[in-house]
């Protein structure tokens, strides 16, 4: 008997997925057509369908888990990370949104394009968390063709862990330099500031670019020179040898019309020194 209730209630729950897995397939496969010209990581998110037979990867009935609410709570903490949230789709990949899509239980087009493009907005954060967002070195062009470290394997292997956010996490630099960094500015952006204390936007942007250059130095294997660490929970910060702060600080925000998607060194990684930290 009890095995007879396991049988019906599999099968119930792969009739309530044929909509999503049938109709899905079509409409991923014209999803990235439509939207590929705004996708940041085109090549990468067809490699990603590919491999999971243009299947929803996020969307699916109420009843049946997947990781879209993990995937949206990261990418609205981004700036922990020290990145931009503007940078993932947030016009388009809204709660209210999504929560209509799931609850309709049905794969539309409109379902299919939310995927992809939260599919893709995974790929940039994964690879801005790797490479940084303006590598000089791993430019988006050239990961998106295919490199050693690939987005659309590590968000598919995430998915299929049994924690994805660790999983996602594990994408970033592992030296002691960047950790204690992330961890500092995971203090000030999370609880600090839930705590009413009033830390400067200043110090902020400047974590953020130097958790950047750490992303650049641990990819490239390239010295990076650094204008800011932390050190036992201080911050400590160092003379702007090569004045490139401000410039690298407007592209990582996007600010003042600047939307390139690398960084335009004046001077070349194999050029820079490293402040000592001993």
């Amino acid at each position: 008997m009890i095995h007879s209730r396991l049988i019906f209630k599999l099968s119930l729950i792969s009739i309530l997925l044929i909509p999503f897995q049938l109709w899905g397939q079509d409409n991923i496969a014209l999803a990235i057509k439509s939207q590929y010209a705004n996708l940041y990581y085109p090549r990468s998110v067809e490699r990603f369908y590919k491999q999971t037979g243009y299947k929803l990867a996020w969307i699916a009935p109420d009843t049946i888990k997947t990781h879209a609410w993990d995937a949206m709570l990261l990418l609205d903490c981004v700036k922990q990370y020290g990145l931009n949230h503007g940078d993932y789709h947030p016009k388009q990949l809204l709660y209210p949104t999504l929560h209509t899509l799931i609850e309709q239980k049905m794969s539309t087009a409109a379902t299919a394009i939310y995927d992809v493009l939260l599919t893709d907005a995974m790929m940039r954060f994964i690879n801005d968390l790797h490479y940084g967002k303006l590598n000089p070195v791993f430019t988006p062009d050239k990961v998106d063709k295919g490199v050693t470290f690939s987005a659309d394997e590590a968000l598919l292997n995430a998915l299929h862990s049994n924690d994805f956010l660790s999983a996602i996490d594990s994408v970033q630099p592992k030296s002691k330099l960047y950790f204690d960094l992330q961890d500092h500015m995971r203090l000030l952006v999370g609880q600090r500031s839930g705590d009413c204390y009033d830390i400067p936007q200043g110090l902020i942007r400047k974590m953020a670019i130097n958790m950047e250059r750490i992303r650049w130095m641990t990819s490239t294997g390239k010295p990076v020179y650094l204008t800011l660490v932390v050190r036992q929970g201080m911050v400590i910060m160092y003379k702007g040898k090569y004045n490139q702060d401000k410039d690298l600080e407007r592209q990582l925000y996007n600010e003042n019309g600047v939307t390139d998607r690398f960084f335009k060194l004046k001077i070349y990684p194999d050029q820079l020194e490293a402040p000592k930290l001993n």
